[in-house]
């Protein structure tokens, strides 16, 4: 489970402001403010983007920079969707 420590580690290291981490995430701003600061955590799919992001940057910490543009771009063009099944596929092809 993710804490609010976590979450707002996270979104620094990418360098990002609540709501355009929000955005690529896929929730309110809100919900971003919420998990920074208590009660709330991520779930679902939010959940599996903050762990596919947190894996990608922890096996090439220098791609932030890299991986934050991409991130603001695929939100832009197909939202969380199409988010998921890029960063799978980043993910997979790092495997190889």
């Amino acid at each position: 489970m993710w804490t609010p420590a976590a979450v707002k580690a996270l979104r620094q290291r990418l360098g990002m402001e609540v709501p355009a981490f929000a955005r690529i995430v896929g929730v309110d701003p809100r919900t971003v403010y919420r998990w920074e600061t208590g009660p709330g955590h991520p779930s679902g799919a939010a959940e599996a983007v903050l762990n596919g992001l947190k894996e990608k940057l922890d096996k090439d910490p220098s791609d932030a920079n890299d991986v934050a543009s991409f991130l603001v771009g695929a939100a832009a063009v197909g939202g969380l969707a199409y988010l998921l099944v890029k960063l799978l596929d980043s993910l997979k092809k790092g495997e190889n």
